[in-house]
């Protein structure tokens, strides 16, 4: 596995996201998602990314991470408004996911960020954060994202990129390149449909001889084929999908070309 900095962090270039992945409560449930997690340690995706809008994803992560926090990167977010909500709300998930650490905490969609940012800055002198980041799902919050960008406050963006979804290209990669700040991409494979919901199969030979056996890694390997991207975080419910995305963190930079086939390769078969 490839580690990329983010700040003074180092994390794996393929993480983990537990939107919907994580939201569960049956007892089969959690267990497998025991067994995603001991993959995740074997295969050193351990950068995982939640926040409290995931319905129990943050409480899952603190039953199986438990006695195994010193492994990973722990990323969640505060979605609220108002100081002493957005207080209330960080305390819980520091609470949920059993830590009392948590290495990136990032305002969820932008929401009331002038708010926030002092209470996670204050955190963060207290040595109770590592970095602080902003996300957004929205072309339309880019200006947004990248005037806070900007300020110097925050060291990682987190936006949608994959191989259809380019918007950010143009303006959000390029500035968080001259400015140093980490990129977490969610969405690398659009909630999976340019996996499964292709109409037809990708040629797959072209990219075999680097060690790509699968769509999905062709997909996670374009996205960090771009300078500006620090980790991708895909989720999913199935632990044996944790060694197969872990493929792309060991590709190393793809070549322009390859980049290009499987853009137009993906177009083809959508």
């Amino acid at each position: 596995m490839e580690f990329r900095k983010m700040g003074g962090l180092d994390v794996p270039s393929v993480g983990f996201g537990t939107y919907i992945s994580f939201d569960v409560a049956s007892e089969s449930e959690i267990a497998v998602r025991h067994e995603i997690i001991d993959n995740c340690i074997a295969h050193q995706v351990t950068f995982l990314d939640s926040s409290p809008m995931y319905g129990h994803a943050e409480k899952i992560i603190g039953i199986t991470t438990e006695g195994k926090r010193d492994k990973f990167q722990l990323a969640t977010k505060v979605w609220c408004t108002g100081r002493q909500e957005g207080e209330v709300q960080i305390a819980r998930s520091f609470e949920l996911m059993r830590t009392d650490y948590v290495d990136v905490f990032q305002v969820h969609n932008l929401l009331d960020w002038r708010t926030q940012l002092p209470t996670l800055e204050r955190l963060k002198g207290e040595g109770k954060i590592g970095l602080i980041g902003i996300s957004t799902n929205s072309r339309s919050a880019f200006p947004e994202a990248m005037d806070i960008m900007r300020t110097g406050r925050i060291d990682a963006v987190q936006v949608p990129y994959n191989v259809v979804n380019r918007a950010c290209e143009s303006d959000v990669l390029p500035l968080a390149l001259e400015l140093g700040i980490g990129v977490i991409v969610m969405e690398p494979l659009q909630k999976g449909r340019y996996v499964t919901g292709l109409s037809q199969k990708p040629d797959l030979s072209p990219l075999a001889e680097i060690g790509i056996e699968t769509w999905a890694q062709a997909l996670l390997a374009w996205v960090l084929g771009h300078p500006a991207i620090t980790v991708v975080i895909p989720a999913t419910s199935r632990p044996e999908r944790i060694a197969e995305n872990a493929v792309a963190g060991s590709i190393g930079q793809l070549p322009e070309e390859l980049r290009d086939y499987i853009r137009t390769e993906t177009e083809r078969c959508a």
